[in-house]
């Protein structure tokens, strides 16, 4: 009986020691994110609030959404300034001439201002002020004005070109809101990754140092005849393949950390990262499928582009039904002239004309342009049903890496179980120390993986609202 309730109390004495020690593992586990919060000197901690501040005006996403604005506001412009009245003057200010056998240079012969507007109601108006010399000066001044009223002026191709320039000035402002998600999710990623890989770093570090002690101590034992040549080059590739795994990693941690620096603008060797967390806080966002399906359309950028060339392919259908050949105008001239005392001369005309023979041209014009509606029609559809199939993917995706979290959250759970029975029979000198220190490395590393696999959620989730049109919103309440 005495014996018994010595076993049980030994029983109970050691699962205390094992939930201990996991409760003491995460400041274990903390200790190399604790020792980089140590800056060094002049070196500056770069926050992940602050690095998405900064991705909203210096990523190269961003960048190039303001060069599309840019770009589409002057081509809104060129069209706009088909629209506005223009000037100009020429001047012949020297002209030398010869007319049987006298030679005349005249100073400033001619002298001529003209000036046109067109407006979208199909107006034309020009006016033209000229001045003569020669044996006597003359001048005179004309005004035209003529109106198209066959095809429509809504039909003109300037006029087209001018909706669709306005429609794609539009378009570059949801444009530009995408790339801000886009930069944000991306720094966000690239943030937390690299924190991931800062810490493996120094798990690969550790690794390496303990193969290393290994391998010396293989080959201490061979020195005395303890070891075959067997145990010593296996205990040799084990310390080289550490070492190649954690120097690999460096050179990718220093790259990658290199580029995101740089696409913030930040100078690399003044700019460390904040500590990652202990634990990292994921958002469970939930949306039906049809509601996220109808959200993506309306926001879909490709589709929006495609809609816009539908429009224009059906404008352009329609302007081609109606140039059916017939062309009518109307229009008038005032003359003022010089030798006439300036008195008005007026003039109207109504402009008709038909082509009876064209060679078929507007026939095929005519069908080209049913030709690329049908094309535009069809890109709009297959893009509906491919923007379906975008979220349902992502959304699957979603539920898959939830539950991988939990899955990893579960291995995590025993690694930390596993570490801490160790951690006692190496105490009691049952295990060597060493075993220990390989289940303490394998416990960093299922935290990193359950942290990664959180990460890699968090940006699927982040994807998804962007591709709703909604406001991504990150982990851990950082800014909107």
């Amino acid at each position: 009986m005495t014996r018994g309730g010595l076993t049980l109390v030994s029983s109970i004495k050691t699962r205390i020691w094992l939930w201990l020690t996991i409760i003491g593992l995460s400041g274990v586990i903390a200790i190399p994110a604790v020792s980089q919060a140590e800056p060094n000197v002049g070196i500056q901690v770069l926050a992940l609030d602050e690095a998405l501040t900064r991705a909203l005006k210096d990523h190269p996403t961003v960048d190039k959404a303001q060069f599309d604005r840019d770009s589409k506001e002057l081509a809104l412009a060129k069209r706009n300034a088909v629209y506005t009245p223009r000037l100009s003057a020429s001047l012949k200010p020297l002209t030398l001439s010869v007319r049987e056998q006298e030679a005349k240079i005249a100073l400033g012969e001619s002298i001529s201002v003209n000036g046109s507007l067109s407006t979208m109601q199909g107006w034309e108006l020009s006016a033209a002020n000229r001045w003569l010399t020669g044996d006597r000066e003359r001048s005179g001044l004309t005004v035209d004005a003529s109106l198209r009223v066959w095809p429509p002026p809504k039909h003109s191709a300037n006029y087209l070109n001018l909706l669709e320039a306005r429609e794609g000035a539009q378009q570059t402002l949801q444009q530009e809101a995408k790339a801000l998600s886009e930069a944000v999710i991306d720094t966000y990623h690239r943030y937390r990754s690299l924190q991931i890989d800062g810490d493996r770093l120094h798990v690969y570090k550790e690794e390496n140092e303990a193969k290393a002690a290994a391998y010396e101590r293989v080959m201490g034992k061979a020195e005395q005849g303890l070891a075959s040549t067997v145990e010593v080059l296996v205990a040799k590739r084990e310390k080289d393949e550490s070492l190649a795994v954690y120097q690999r990693a460096l050179r990718d941690y220093e790259r990658k950390r290199r580029t995101f620096l740089s696409d913030l603008s930040l100078e690399e060797d003044l700019w460390e990262l904040e500590p990652l967390p202990n634990r990292l806080e994921p958002v469970d966002w939930v949306i039906p499928l049809d509601e996220a399906v109808a959200l993506a359309l309306e926001a879909d950028i490709t589709l929006g582009e495609r809609n816009r060339t539908l429009a224009a392919a059906r404008r352009q259908v329609d302007a081609m039904r109606a140039a059916n050949g017939i062309e009518l105008s109307v229009g008038g001239t005032i003359q003022f002239l010089e030798e006439r005392d300036w008195e008005a001369v007026y003039e109207t005309h109504i402009a008709f004309s038909y082509p009876f023979l064209d060679g078929g041209s507007r026939e095929l014009e005519r069908k080209e342009a049913d030709l690329a509606l049908k094309e535009a029609e069809k890109a709009v559809q297959t893009r509906r049903f491919e923007v379906g199939l975008e979220v349902e993917s992502k959304l699957s995706e979603i539920q898959w890496l939830k539950d991988q979290v939990h899955i990893a959250n579960l291995d995590y759970e025993k690694a930390s179980l596993q570490y801490a029975a160790k951690s006692l029979q190496a105490t009691n000198g049952l295990i060597p120390k060493s075993e220990a220190d390989a289940s303490r490395r394998l416990v960093m590393q299922a935290r990193l993986d359950w942290l990664e696999k959180i990460v890699a959620y968090e940006v699927a989730r982040l994807e998804l609202m962007s591709m709703t049109g909604q406001m991504v919103e990150m982990e851990g309440g950082y800014p909107r």
